[in-house]
């Protein structure tokens, strides 16, 4: 049964991919209070080891072209346990929302909006993303290359304004640390949110050629979104260093503390306002691809009825996820990465290993009959 009919080319899901992980650059905060001034080696790490797993993303959505991830999940491991496995897809999706959602509301409330209360920002955004989520997949992505040029002209905008501050020795000292911080950090950076990018599984049937330029293109938006949030973390450590740890919103940090042409100040204006647009993309795509899921494993014809009911349990499940900044940063450094790792390691090179046993064995079988 297909639900979605709009199409989108190759180089949008390339984009797309490298919009949603340049969006997590506010994530950062989850691990360079544990390595500091040497976050960056750990997450070039993550970067090396998510590879494979992009790859295994690639290679599962070949062998069943034209099907999206839940549609995969009921070929490989049947109609029962298929719809379970779905099911579980659905809450990851759904938790991914509802928390970016949150991280969204507490920034634009905590930077720009300080005085509107956070559910009235959460209800807006939400209700945009529903907006978009209504009219398909080719209406949430259509920016998606517009939202990352302007996204890398404010990068490097970022940089001129505090080269002045760019201290090469913030980098040292090196390796000073427990092997386990470093391993704990790759382990956060690859689930988060590296790890996220197993939702484009739910998009790759709607790409055109996908199964010929897929991998190209899936590992084109991995490298570029990944280096730019790499070359975000070298910034904000080579102005920071190990104060870097003290701070919440450490780029934001950075911009504060940027001049341009030592006339212009408050760069951290900037900065809202491309996280802000990130983040709506990010959320929109997440939003988008949880009706998408809902209504695959519903068996339902289209997913516009159920938004706006969705749409007001993703604030509920936003404000019941957490308490506050403390507790959800606590969360995403010793929980959630392996919660996530189920679903964006576990699962898939499981679907993976069973999908290629289950077709060995049809094709041993096949030779068989033939030769009998």
């Amino acid at each position: 049964m297909t639900i979605e009919n709009s199409r989108i080319s190759a180089g949008q899901f390339m984009f797309s991919i490298a919009c949603f992980l340049h969006s997590s650059s506010l994530l950062t905060s989850f691990f360079v209070i544990i390595t500091r001034n040497e976050s960056w080696m750990p997450f070039v790490a993550s970067i090396i080891i998510c590879i494979p797993l992009i790859v295994s993303y690639v290679l599962l959505s070949k062998s069943y072209p034209g099907m999206n991830l839940i549609q995969i999940n009921e070929a490989v491991f049947g109609r029962v346990a298929g719809k379970i496995v779905s099911a579980l897809y659905v809450w990851f999706f759904f938790t991914m929302t509802s928390l970016n959602i949150r991280d969204l509301g507490t920034f634009v409330n905590k930077t720009t909006m300080v005085k509107t209360p956070i559910s009235i920002i959460i209800i807006l955004f939400l209700l945009l993303c529903v907006w978009s989520a209504y009219y398909g997949l080719e209406v949430v992505t259509r920016y998606s290359i517009v939202f990352l040029i302007i996204s890398c002209v404010i990068l490097f905008i970022s940089i001129i304004a505090v080269y002045d501050l760019i201290e090469l020795d913030n980098f040292l000292p090196m390796f000073d640390m427990p092997l386990n911080n470093y391993v704990q950090v790759s382990h956060i950076a690859s689930t988060i949110p590296f790890g996220e990018t197993v939702i484009f599984l739910m998009v790759t049937p709607y790409v055109d050629n996908a199964p010929k330029n897929l991998m190209r293109y899936f590992l084109g938006g991995f490298l570029l979104g990944s280096i730019l949030i790499l070359i975000v973390i070298l910034r904000d450590i080579s102005v920071l260093g190990n104060t870097i740890q003290y701070f919440s919103l450490p780029s934001f940090e950075v911009f504060r503390l940027g001049t341009l042409f030592q006339t212009i100040s408050h760069m951290e204006i900037m900065f809202s306002i491309l996280l802000i647009v990130l983040l709506y993309f990010k959320i929109s795509v997440l939003f988008y691809v949880t009706m998408l899921a809902i209504a695959q494993l519903l068996n339902i014809r289209s997913y516009r009825p159920i938004l706006l009911p969705c749409a007001a349990l993703v604030v509920v499940y936003a404000f019941t996820a957490f308490k506050d900044v403390i507790t959800h940063t606590k969360t995403a450094q010793e929980t959630t990465p392996f919660f996530w790792t189920l679903f964006e390691i576990l699962l898939p090179v499981l679907t993976l290993i069973v999908s290629f046993v289950k077709k060995k064995a049809k094709n041993k079988n096949n030779r068989k009959a033939v030769s009998k």
